[in-house]
């Protein structure tokens, strides 16, 4: 694996650490709600993040198939 790959792989897996814990705060979030204006937001945010973390991992899954 080349310099260039390392260094996009490093970033992917921080890009998806970081997703997961946006995705973990709203999850958080959503419990402490009651107002189904705010949840229904809430709830935007996490399917918004759960592709994000989906779009992710088949990057770096092609990232690292491309390499095997």
């Amino acid at each position: 694996m080349n310099f260039i790959t390392k260094k996009v792989l490093e970033f992917q897996y921080k890009k998806l650490e970081d997703s997961k814990k946006r995705l973990n705060q709203h999850l958080e979030k959503r419990e402490s709600l009651t107002d189904s204006k705010e949840i229904e937001k809430i709830e935007k945010y996490i399917g918004i993040w759960k592709k994000n973390i989906a779009k992710i991992e088949n990057e770096i899954k092609k990232i690292e198939d491309k390499e095997s």
